[in-house]
């Protein structure tokens, strides 16, 4: 009996040690932050909430968080966790009650498995089914259906992902499939996950509801529609052949952001613009919500900062330093050695450049070597600009003067990789008419020589 007693006073000082001070920085409506406090309720430990009213971020949120600048951290005796699975780890190995990972390997793997699944595809999917355009909404709504079978099968004959208890998959499941997207599909009037095609997970969502440890982490249902179909403004002012504006229109396409496109006249500039870009007073210029961002790099940046899905720059800081330099090789020496090769009236003088060309787009050869796209499996922030610019605009400036700068032999990547693009929708529809790019480039051309 002493040594029971002593064993329970160890574990109970063990528990009280782990708990010390446990604060949440999160966002009513973030589904990252509501799983975080799902996790915390159902270990029963005591924590304090820090309400972050996004998209204004606090002093505290970015001094915790410098890197990602986003909710959720978790803050416990002074240790600073990001990122909402490693923070779900984090509560499930230092609070052993009520376990959240299952305790077998390969469960425990496979429950990181659908939970990345969930984070990384039916996130982005979801997300894309808010585009305007009634055809990318029914493209992206079936894919969601289709990615929603592969969880339809697997809880199958389960109360939970995780068996008969609430664990890791349910907690991200949950926060993302009938509290967040399915409130987003209410708005839009559409029924993604219909109860006769899935069952299970209509079954599942039920089981969830019932837990009072999720009840209390739900954000208010009218209130979070309310907050989802928000529409945030969203313009873009650019010209139909200026590389700079396709690059962002392709941007926003992937992320799936609803925008107005306003087209500008080159050679007439709209007091609009000169209004918000005052000082170069060209295109492309992206408004959102009252805010005005210039240079097409720069505005990239800010889209893939602004909506974190179908990312465009590497996570990785030497990939993604990388793909910087390579892009800024491509907007201030392809680009220039490209358009000055089109001037040229000479042929010996517009061959010399031309070979200049090749040389600076070899070093794009290289980099593709094994990969689909630059950005490896998917479209990326190099795939954008030096799409928008090579095949898509110089390529046509050289077409229409008879001059191959880019041959199948010397540049076979670069070739499958042109092919790639194309297949790519949302690419596609960014894409200039060939024709008519192609004159405009040769009255361009005509305009340089006789100046």
């Amino acid at each position: 009996m002493t040594l029971l007693f002593t064993e329970y006073n160890q574990r109970d000082r063990r528990m009280t040690e782990n708990e010390g001070k446990v604060k949440l920085l999160g966002c009513w409506a973030s589904p990252f932050s509501r799983r975080v406090e799902m996790a915390l309720k159902l270990k029963g430990i005591s924590y304090e909430y820090l309400e972050e009213a996004l998209p204004n971020k606090s002093p505290l949120l970015l001094e915790l968080n410098p890197i990602h600048k986003k909710v959720p951290v978790l803050v416990h005796n002074d240790k600073i966790l990001p990122e909402s699975h490693l923070i779900l780890e984090y509560i499930d190995q230092t609070w052993s009650n009520n376990p959240i990972l299952p305790q077998d390997p390969y469960e425990k793997a496979m429950a990181r498995f659908w939970a990345k699944f969930i984070d990384e595809q039916i996130l982005t999917v979801g997300f894309r089914s808010l585009v305007k355009a009634e055809k990318g909404r029914e493209v992206a709504i079936e894919e969601a259906r289709e990615k929603f079978a592969f969880l339809e099968k697997e809880v199958t004959g389960k109360d939970f992902f995780g068996g008969k208890t609430i664990g890791f998959v349910d907690m991200v499941a949950g926060s993302i499939i009938p509290f967040c997207l399915a409130r987003l599909w209410e708005g839009m009037r559409i029924d993604v996950i219909p109860e006769d095609e899935f069952p299970e997970l209509n079954r599942w969502i039920k089981n969830l509801k019932d837990i009072e440890s999720v009840r209390e982490c739900i954000p208010h249902r009218e209130k979070q529609i309310e907050h989802m179909m928000k529409k945030e403004e969203v313009k873009l002012l650019g010209i139909w052949a200026s590389p700079f504006s396709r690059r962002i229109e392709m941007a926003l396409k992937l992320k799936g952001v609803p925008y107005e496109y306003v087209e500008e006249i080159l050679e007439k500039k709209s007091p609009l613009l000169l209004a918000l870009n005052p000082i170069h007073k060209k295109i492309p210029v992206l408004v959102h919500n009252g805010k005005t961002i210039l240079e097409s790099q720069v505005i990239l940046e800010y889209i893939d900062e602004t909506w974190k899905h179908n990312p465009l720059l590497p996570r990785d800081p030497y990939e993604r330093s990388k793909a910087r330099f390579l892009a800024k090789l491509v907007d201030e020496q392809i680009i220039t050695a490209g358009f000055v090769s089109m001037a040229r009236a000479d042929e010996k003088g517009r061959e010399v450049l031309a070979e200049q060309t090749r040389e600076l787009i070899m070093n794009l050869e290289k980099e593709l070597v094994g990969k689909d796209f630059f950005g490896d499996k998917t479209v990326g922030f190099l795939d954008l600009v030096a799409g928008s610019v090579i095949p898509f605009c110089l390529e046509r400036g050289w077409e229409g003067i008879g001059l191959e700068v880019i041959s199948e032999d010397k540049f076979p990547e670069y070739k499958r990789w042109v092919k790639n693009l194309e297949k790519v929708d949302f690419v596609k529809d960014c894409i200039p008419p060939k024709e008519k790019h192609v004159e405009h480039m040769n009255h361009m051309g005509e305009r340089i020589r006789s100046a």
